[in-house]
């Protein structure tokens, strides 16, 4: 990558310089796929770049988490776009708590994302050539995508540490599931699942749970959080839950992975304690076209390691889709 990293010596002042070059290649809008049901988009224009990028975040993650990447992505010569997904940021949202995430059918996520592939991407990439990266949830989404919409135009696919299944910290997954379709027959399953909570000030960079290893990256975000109630996702409903378990059947199924004809490169977190590796491993094997890339020391957020990380996870990104 030619671009320098932003350090995280002075990754504060960094983006507060790079966010103001960001806004004049940004435009905004949404589209309702279904009427009343807004979905937040941005798109990152440069006029002399040549290629796109599609992302798709991850769970309780939002287009401005994103600001880094797009920036990268930019300086190397391709556009961006991306969507809040729903229940996330400034797209719709069907409970009232901000910091609650819910969906009540996984494949929304995917068929959005088509919708706006097709409707939205495409009228300006102008036959350039459109690339396809994830993260987490996102890319969960990805390979539905993948799957159920092979005809996009799509040339490659990068899924970062994607959501094939998530971890269920020691409970057994068929007890999780049926967990959550309990809560949702009682009609509890917009209510946060029991593990989680609210969102609070607090800082919980270093425990168990937090997914970034760079506490420069970590505070910015944070700091935008506090800002902004509208980025304040951090828990799940027992609906979320249900589907996020319920979708990895569908994505594992063999006939489903043959579907995916783009190549895949899949990068995986050695110290990942949010997503199953193993199951990762399992779905790239029934990928015709697949190949992975393994970062040992990395959380799950691989895009919010220190300076080294950031810079080699980038590179393997860029070196892929330049091939």
């Amino acid at each position: 990558m030619k671009t320098p990293i932003l350090s995280e010596q002075h990754f504060q002042q960094e983006m507060d310089r790079i966010r103001p070059q960001l806004k004049q290649w940004c435009s905004s809008g949404s589209f309702e796929r279904v009427k009343g049901e807004p979905i937040y988009y941005e798109l990152y224009q440069k006029p002399e770049n040549q290629a796109w990028v599609a992302i798709s975040h991850g769970f309780t993650e939002n287009i401005l988490k994103y600001s880094e990447v797009i920036w990268y992505f930019l300086q190397e010569g391709y556009n961006v776009a991306m969507v809040d997904h729903r229940g996330h940021g400034r797209s719709y949202r069907d409970v009232a708590e901000p910091w609650l995430t819910n969906v009540e059918r996984f494949d929304a996520y995917s068929d959005d994302f088509a919708y706006f592939l097709t409707n939205v991407v495409e009228p300006v990439r102008k036959g350039q050539p459109l690339f396809l990266m994830s993260h987490s949830m996102g890319g969960a989404v990805a390979a539905h995508l993948l799957e159920r919409y092979p005809d996009l135009p799509i040339q490659k696919a990068v899924l970062g540490c994607p959501m094939i299944c998530p971890a269920t910290n020691g409970i057994p997954k068929w007890g999780t599931m049926l967990i959550a379709r309990a809560f949702s027959a009682i009609g509890k399953g917009r209510t946060c699942v029991f593990v989680h909570h609210p969102y609070t000030p607090q800082s919980d960079f270093g425990e168990p749970w937090c997914c970034a290893s760079s506490q420069p990256r970590y505070d910015w975000y944070r700091k935008l959080q506090e800002e902004d109630p509208l980025l304040r996702n951090c828990s799940a409903t027992y609906h979320w839950l249900r589907e996020s378990l319920a979708q990895n059947k569908k994505v594992m199924n063999p006939q489903n992975c043959a579907r995916i004809s783009v190549p895949v490169l899949l990068i995986q977190a050695g110290r990942d304690a949010m997503v199953e590796n193993q199951e990762q491993d399992a779905f790239l094997a029934r990928v015709p076209n697949g190949r992975k890339v393994i970062f040992p020391q990395a959380l799950h957020e691989v895009f919010r390691g220190d300076d080294a990380q950031v810079e080699q996870y980038m590179d393997t990104v860029l070196r892929f889709f330049a091939e």
